[in-house]
């Protein structure tokens, strides 16, 4: 066998491991092998060629595209060859894919920032052409993606060259806005790289502004208002302030712009103009029905008329919060304390009207709790008669000294339509029930009549039977 095959046999045939020694060993014995060694395979970066592209160590997009294909995972029919399903083992991807980010950080270690920034770059280039958020269930894949542009924020925050940036700003340039990034980030986003262009990048500024414009051009309504915003701050930073107000005013139907010229007047004192601007704000969101945004907008009103002390403004839109539902019980507890109490009689009545006819989440609750501190207490039994047992239980403290029998009647008809219920709860709420009438007085006697009803009325309710028993 000649002396090159055996050498390629031994090569195939040899364990890594033996190799990695035995070319640790004799570097450490024979300098001249570990100087050509190292010139070969160091990291470091190499002097650069004439051609202005270095080309990269590896075949990047390959070995990406390499883990997809040997992460592919099927899911069979009910024939043999029948695949109804065909993704990727998102775990098997990612850690085929965890080693390009170490070697990442290898060429980082030495200083070949160029190539850890080739990697990061395919990494984020080369991902979201082959991964579906179908398979990915716990974002294992899109950490990787995090990862790289973690990665070239760390170069970015490191004082990179002026090369080094304008590598990684140029790249940007092309591909932030590919459809195929939006959303791939788990818990990072593409963009975050521009925070560091505008300032330290040739031509940054104008360059990041022509893509947030793009941004603004090509975007849905949410986006565009992001990047309308991402516009204004990079405008202000850059002591551009007449653009800045132009953009404002261009787009100030979006509430997130609003707020920004609102904040404005605010800090200058301007509370007629701020105020205008929230009531021209409340007026477009009541047209788009966004009840969120009127909301916040009657706030902010509340906060300026609370500062100017504006007694009958603050109670009118208190009352515009209380009708609205928001925050209902807080709005209930200002308007007690702003109202005089010989006009408290009718601001009650109103707010009683308005809880009957406005059926919001906690309704009842806040109706019952007036009753109690009001001491209307007809009224707070007719509520919880209506609202269910629950409603008594809960108010039972302050109706059973009043309303003894009135109390033990709607538990004695709960208890009797729950019997009829095929239901292993509902005989838990039977037994629970009975035993918490017998606390009533004339109740025991009751009670020990119904379980005899129920054991001969439901006597084949093995699970009814096991409740009763408990009862006594």
């Amino acid at each position: 066998m000649e002396s090159n095959d055996l050498l390629k046999d031994i090569l195939a045939h040899t364990a890594t491991s033996k190799l990695k020694q035995f070319i640790s060993e004799y570097a450490n014995d024979h300098a001249d092998f570990r100087n050509v060694f190292l010139e070969k395979f160091s990291p470091k970066p190499k002097p650069k060629p004439d051609s202005k592209h270095k080309q990269p160590e590896e075949d990047y997009p390959r070995i990406i595209k390499k883990a997809f294909d040997e992460g592919e995972s099927r899911s069979h029919g009910k024939y043999r060859n029948d695949y109804y399903d065909i993704g990727f083992d998102a775990e098997a991807v990612s850690n085929k894919l965890e080693p390009l980010l170490d070697k990442a950080r290898y060429y980082l270690r030495h200083d070949n920032r160029e190539e850890a920034i080739c990697i990061a770059q395919n990494l984020i280039d080369t991902i979201p052409d082959y991964w579906d958020e179908n398979f990915d269930y716990e974002g294992d894949v899109q950490v990787i993606y995090d990862e790289a542009i973690d990665l070239l924020e760390d170069i970015l925050n490191d004082e990179p060259t002026t090369e080094q940036m304008e590598l990684i700003f140029s790249w940007y340039e092309r591909v932030i806005g590919d459809e195929k990034h939006n959303y791939m980030g788990l818990n990072t986003s593409l963009e975050v790289l521009e925070n560091y262009f505008a300032a330290d990048a040739a031509g940054g500024f104008e360059r990041v502004l022509r893509i947030v414009d793009k941004r603004i051009a090509i975007s849905e309504e949410y986006e565009k208002q992001r990047a309308v915003v991402e516009k204004i701050y990079l405008l202000e930073e850059n002591n551009r302030e007449a653009a800045a107000d132009q953009t404002i005013e261009q787009y100030l139907f979006f509430p997130d712009v609003r707020a920004i010229r609102l904040k404005r007047l605010l800090t200058a004192e301007r509370y007629d103009d701020a105020i205008r601007l929230l009531q021209e704000g409340i007026q477009i969101a009541r047209e788009k029905k966004t009840i969120g945004t009127v909301n916040e907008w009657q706030k902010e009103l509340l906060s300026i008329y609370t500062r100017l002390n504006n007694h009958a403004k603050i109670v009118e839109i208190t009352k515009e919060l209380f009708v609205e539902g928001k925050e209902q019980r807080a709005c209930y507890q200002s308007l007690r304390k702003l109202t005089p109490e010989d006009e408290w009689p009718d601001m009650l009545t109103w707010i009683l009207q308005i809880l009957s006819e406005k059926r919001y989440y906690d309704t009842g609750e806040l109706r019952a709790d007036i009753y109690v501190e009001h001491k209307r207490w007809d009224d707070l039994l007719q509520l919880c008669r209506n609202s269910g047992v629950g409603m008594i239980r809960k108010y039972e403290k302050h109706l059973r000294p009043r309303y003894p029998k009135e109390v033990f009647s709607i538990y004695l008809q709960y208890v009797q339509q729950q019997a009829t219920i095929t239901d292993k709860e509902a005989y838990k709420r039977v037994g629970q029930t009975l035993i918490w009438m017998k606390s009533f007085e004339g109740g025991t006697a009751v009670v020990r009549e119904l379980i005899n009803q129920f054991r001969e009325t439901y006597k084949r309710r093995p699970y009814m039977m096991k409740e009763l028993d408990r009862v006594f």
